[in-house]
């Protein structure tokens, strides 16, 4: 799956990551994507982190995690793919600290995104409503994505992936289970669909 991946996005300068937060499979399945990218360039991982984690030691991550509640947005498996990752690949959290909308944030994660960029490339790592390069309408709210706002600046320099789980389960503020549909309307929102057979849920605990 990773080879596959690594073809799609070559000559691309900016990858966003659409993922379901909380599963232990899609870190371990983008820590082994980015392994094999590393032998062969130097690149900038963005996560969808808060940035006030920047200046925090690995080791202190989860517990600081916990205090302030990140949900599934920081697990022991995003901590080993940290760990993991080559000196070459350099790591930035790009979530704001504090919130006021879902408008604010898209904004902030694409103004961020895009301000990380250099001449290497850049992969991002976001829910996968942020990914998405359409508008989003849930109820009465209409969401413009970072994706979309990203995809209008830098055209066909940004592609956008999406992790699709087809069964299993997940955490993000309590454990939710996979709601699959073939062919989603959704799924057009993406440059590719990565569909995963099974996910389970990651721990919140070191």
């Amino acid at each position: 799956m990773a080879e596959k991946l690594l073809s799609f996005i070559r000559g691309k300068k900016l990858i966003l990551f659409g993922e379901m937060h909380g599963t232990n499979e899609i870190p371990a399945l983008l820590s082994h994507l980015f392994q094999e990218l590393a032998q062969k360039e130097d690149f900038t991982v963005c996560l969808e982190i808060p940035q006030e984690f920047q200046e925090i030691a690995l080791k202190d991550m989860l517990s600081y995690a916990q205090k302030i509640g990140t949900s599934g947005l920081l697990s022991p498996a995003y901590i080993q793919l940290i760990k993991a990752l080559p000196k070459n690949v350099r790591v930035l959290y790009i979530a704001p600290n504090e919130v006021q909308n879902q408008e604010a944030l898209e904004r902030s994660l694409a103004d961020t995104i895009q301000k990380s960029l250099s001449t290497t490339r850049t992969c991002a790592i976001l829910g996968n409503i942020h990914a998405s390069k359409k508008k989003i309408i849930l109820n009465d709210l209409t969401i413009t994505p970072a994706g979309l706002l990203l995809s209008q600046k830098l055209k066909d320099q940004v592609v956008s992936i999406l992790f699709k789980p087809k069964k299993g389960t997940f955490y993000n503020n309590g454990i939710g289970t996979v709601e699959y549909a073939e062919n989603d309307l959704f799924d057009t929102h993406f440059d590719y669909v990565c569909e995963l057979e099974q996910v389970s849920p990651c721990s919140v605990e070191k």
